[in-house]
């Protein structure tokens, strides 16, 4: 069996991501010092009564990123039925609130798996449509395909968010 560590090795140029992994906006903010909880959805305010899912989905993202292997780690907000082809805001740093289409989210995905520009990055995305208006589509006129790769260039590597926890460790 080849040792996780070594698959590195075996990859050629460019590189693409081996691994895309949908996680969720807010992971890092149940601990972040200062937050306002009764500003955040509810998975951040209610983390410890949902069994500190955020804290491990956290967790789970730290392993993806030191395994070696190239990966995306995409952080919806909240999910909808609606459909894909809102415009979006892609984002980093965890602090981003707002919804974004299921399909939307699939597309993104498949859409890391076949090019450079999203390996090794975490980044948050929604749609620039608020939670009080439904997102439709004229079928006689449905939105054009997107470049994902136009958001993809825009993101740098090493933001995930914690940065504002390992400034103000939270103490055990």
């Amino acid at each position: 069996m080849l040792p996780v560590s070594s698959i590195r090795a075996y990859l050629k140029d460019p590189i693409t991501p081996r691994f895309v992994h949908v996680s969720s906006a807010g992971v890092t903010r149940p601990e972040r010092p200062g937050l306002d909880l009764s500003k955040q959805p509810p998975a951040v305010r209610l983390n410890k009564e949902l069994d500190f899912i955020l804290t491990f989905k956290l967790k789970g993202e730290d392993l993806i990123r030191e395994s070696g292997i190239p990966y995306t780690i995409v952080r919806p907000c909240a999910l909808t039925e609606e459909p894909a082809g809102a415009d979006l805001i892609f984002d980093q740093g965890d602090n981003i609130t707002g919804k974004i289409s299921r399909e939307e989210v699939a597309q993104i995905c498949v859409a890391a798996l076949e090019g450079p520009y999203a390996s090794n990055k975490t980044f948050e995305v929604k749609s620039v449509i608020p939670f009080s208006e439904p997102f439709t589509i004229d079928p006689e006129n449905p939105p054009p395909e997107k470049d994902y790769d136009v958001y993809f260039k825009t993101l740098k590597d090493g933001i995930t968010g914690k940065e504002v926890l390992e400034q103000n460790p939270v103490p055990v």
